[in-house]
């Protein structure tokens, strides 16, 4: 994270290290010891603590797939469980008041098709935005990555967004490049 925030690596100029590493200590941000199996009620009771204690308006979470197997169950309630999980936090987010943006990988699907919003199962349903991160893998050349506004419940504007990656500061950017899409 920290080079992503300096956009270069520090390792190369370790006298910028502590500068930037101060600054970045200095930003609104939170984490949590929360790993791996978790219930959803601790989530649920460590998120309501900061928005209470700190002012948090925004959470991300990562990772809901170790979230499910933290609730005991079966791989055949897998979906159910997930969707269960997806309520909460939209309850969490009503109530709260705290946007929240959660994390999901897609399901299994051909490296040759682009994800939709069905790659996620019903979680999309209840979602008021989804941003999917789309890269199309071509034959010949480099990859198109590109973000995908999949569905906007505020103003049902969707649409596409280029984006290139940057080995040397690890973030992804508006593309360059003005090309369309096909």
């Amino acid at each position: 994270m920290l080079t992503q925030f300096s956009h270069g690596r520090l390792e190369e100029e370790p006298e910028r290290d502590i500068a930037w590493a101060d600054r970045f200590e200095d930003l609104p941000l939170y984490f949590t010891t929360l790993h791996g199996q978790q219930n959803i009620k601790t989530v649920i009771d460590t998120m309501l603590y900061a928005v209470y204690t700190y002012d948090i308006c925004h959470v991300v979470i990562d990772g809901t797939r170790e979230m499910v197997m933290g609730q005991g169950q079966r791989s055949t309630d897998r979906l159910t469980a997930q969707d269960a999980i997806i309520w909460a936090f939209r309850r969490f987010a009503t109530d709260s008041g705290c946007h929240v943006t959660v994390v999901i990988p897609p399901d299994d699907e051909d490296d040759d098709r682009e994800l939709q919003t069905a790659s996620i199962f019903g979680a999309a349903q209840v979602a008021d935005n989804v941003l999917i991160l789309q890269d199309r893998k071509l034959v010949t050349g480099p990859s198109k990555r590109f973000l995908q506004v999949a569905k906007n419940r505020f103003d049902g504007d969707v649409g596409t967004f280029p984006l290139e990656f940057s080995k040397t500061t690890l973030t992804f950017s508006p593309s360059t490049q003005n090309e369309a899409l096909a």
